[in-house]
């Protein structure tokens, strides 16, 4: 699996639309791309949602 199309689980901070009129609630946990993950991670929007190594 290229690094691009790697699926990354994230927390949202916020709720987020990411179909037209799609919403996802703040506290969900979704598998996104690692691009899109970056982003959201990078606005505030969502962090990080996997496990510590070793857990």
């Amino acid at each position: 699996m290229t690094e691009a199309k790697k699926s990354v689980p994230v927390r949202l901070v916020y709720d987020v639309w990411f179909q037209d009129g799609e919403r996802t609630a703040a506290g969900a946990v979704v598998s996104l791309g690692l691009e899109e993950a970056k982003a959201l991670i990078a606005a505030g929007k969502a962090e990080r949602a996997d496990p510590l190594p070793g857990e």
